[in-house]
C-alpha cells in the first residue's frame, strides 16, 4: 500500500487535531486541543465521548494513538510487525522475597499483630499486588516502533520531526554503527550506536541572514575602495603630530648636550635599567588579559532552536545522546514502573485511551497473523512469498 505524501494527508489539521510526532507549532496546537484542561476538550471529546458505542470508542481511541506513535507506518505492516502479541506484566517482588524473615516479624510489631486485629500476611500481598498492577502498561505495545531508526533520531533531538528523520536515512546522512543506513524501517538493539551527519541538520546551519550581511558588507567594501583609503588616513596622522610637538620644544646647543652627559654619572643608569627590567615582565600578562576577552567563539558553529520547541526538547532514559559528535546509542529496551512509562506519549500511558486501543488491536490484528508469509519483514531481509 503506498501511502500519500506528507503535504496531501494535512497531519497537521486543527479539526482533526491528531498529536504527530513533530516540533510543529500546529502540532502543539492540536496537542493543547486533546489536552482535558483546554476549551475544546469538553465538545470535542467528553460530549461525544458519552453518545459513543464501544466500537467507536475502540475505534477512536485506536487512531489518536496511531496519529502520534507510527503514523509513517502504514496499518498492515503496523498489525504485522510492530504489535506485540502481549503486554508485558511488570510486578515488584513480594514482601516474602525481598525481605528477611526479621523484617517481617518487625512489620507485625508496626501494623499490629495479626491476633490483635492487625492485617494478615496474605492481605499485605494482596495490596502490594494491587500497587504493582497500576504500571502503565499500555503504552508499551509501541516498543517496537521506538526501536525504528527514524524514531529513535527525533527522540535525540536530532530532527524536528519523525518525517525529517525519515529524510535523513533515505538519503544516506545517517550511520548506524558505523555503515550509512538507509533503510528507516531497521530495528536497533540495546547498544547500537547511530549517529547524523551535522551537515544535513538545519539547526547547526547559519542563519541565511548572516550569509546575506557578510556578503553584502564584502560587496560594499570592494564597490568603493577609496572610503577604506580615506579611512586608514586618519590612523596615520598622530605620528606625525607627536613628531612636531618634539620639533616644538626649544633647541639646545651641542655645548650644552655635550655638558650633561659628562655631569652624569653611571649609577642613575643602572638604577634606570634595574626599574626598567621589572616593569617589562609586568607588560606581557597585562597584555594577555587583555586579549582573553577579546577571543570570540568559532564563526562556524552555529545552533538556532526552532521556535515553539521547547515543550518537546526531552530524551527518553533508553537513549543516550551525545550532542558534540551527533551521535547516540541505544542502551536498552524502553520499560515502565508502577507510575511511571517511558515512552513518550501525549496521552495518559495507563489511561482509557491506551487501553480501548489495544483491546482494539488485540481484537483485530491476531488474524492478520496467519498470512505470515506473504509479507515482508520491517527490515526487508527476505522478500515476499
Amino acid at each position: 500500500m503506498v501511502m500519500r505524501k506528507i503535504a496531501s494527508r494535512g497531519q497537521f489539521n486543527p479539526h482533526r487535531a491528531l498529536p504527530r510526532m513533530s516540533w510543529s507549532l500546529s502540532n502543539l496546537y492540536n496537542i493543547w486541543q486533546q489536552t482535558p484542561g483546554s476549551p475544546t476538550y469538553k465538545d470535542r471529546m467528553e460530549i461525544k465521548w458519552n453518545n459513543m458505542s464501544l466500537f467507536q470508542r475502540r475505534w477512536l481511541a485506536k487512531r489518536l494513538t496511531r496519529g502520534y506513535h507510527g503514523d509513517q507506518i502504514t496499518q498492515t505492516r503496523f498489525e504485522r510487525w510492530y504489535l506485540p502479541d502481549s503486554l508485558p506484566s511488570i510486578r515488584g517482588k513480594t514482601p516474602s522475597s525481598s525481605s528477611s524473615s526479621g523484617s517481617l516479624e518487625l512489620s507485625k510489631w508496626v501494623e499490629g499483630r495479626e491476633r490483635a486485629g492487625g492485617r494478615t500476611r496474605e492481605e499485605r500481598e494482596s495490596k502490594w499486588k494491587t500497587e504493582d498492577s497500576r504500571a502503565p502498561v499500555g503504552s508499551l505495545m509501541f516498543s517496537e516502533v521506538e526501536r525504528r531508526l527514524d524514531t529513535l533520531i527525533f527522540r535525540a533531538c536530532f530532527a524536528s520531526s519523525v518525517y525529517l528523520a525519515r529524510h535523513y536515512v533515505i538519503h544516506g546522512k545517517v550511520k548506524l554503527n558505523g555503515v550509512i543506513e538507509r533503510n528507516p524501517n531497521t530495528l536497533l538493539n540495546p547498544g547500537d550506536l547511530f549517529s547524523v551527519d551535522p551537515k544535513a541538520i538545519p539547526m547547526l546551519q547559519p542563519p541565511p541572514s548572516s550569509s546575506t550581511d557578510s556578503a553584502s558588507i564584502g560587496d560594499l567594501s570592494l564597490s568603493n575602495p577609496t572610503e577604506d583609503t580615506e579611512s586608514a588616513i586618519p590612523t596615520a596622522e598622530p605620528p606625525p603630530e607627536i613628531s612636531t610637538s618634539e620639533n616644538s620644544l626649544p633647541a639646545e646647543s651641542p655645548s650644552d648636550i655635550t655638558s650633561e652627559s659628562s655631569e652624569t654619572t653611571p649609577e642613575p643608569a643602572t638604577a634606570q635599567s634595574t626599574e626598567s627590567t621589572p616593569s617589562t615582565p609586568s607588560t606581557k600578562p597585562q597584555s594577555k588579559l587583555a586579549q582573553k576577552p577579546k577571543s570570540k567563539p568559532p564563526a562556524n558553529s552555529h545552533f538556532t532552536l526552532p521556535p515553539y520547541a521547547s515543550p518537546h526538547i526531552f530524551v527518553p532514559a533508553y537513549i543516550l545522546p551525545s550532542y558534540l559528535t551527533c551521535s547516540a546509542v541505544y542502551v536498552r529496551h524502553p520499560t515502565a514502573r508502577p507510575g511511571y512509562s517511558e515512552i513518550p506519549t501525549p496521552f495518559d500511558a495507563g489511561g482509557e485511551i491506551m487501553k480501548l486501543s489495544w483491546e482494539w488491536f488485540s481484537r483485530k490484528a491476531p488474524r492478520m497473523r496467519n498470512r505470515v508469509n506473504r509479507w515482508m519483514n520491517p527490515q526487508r531481509t527476505s522478500d515476499r512469498k
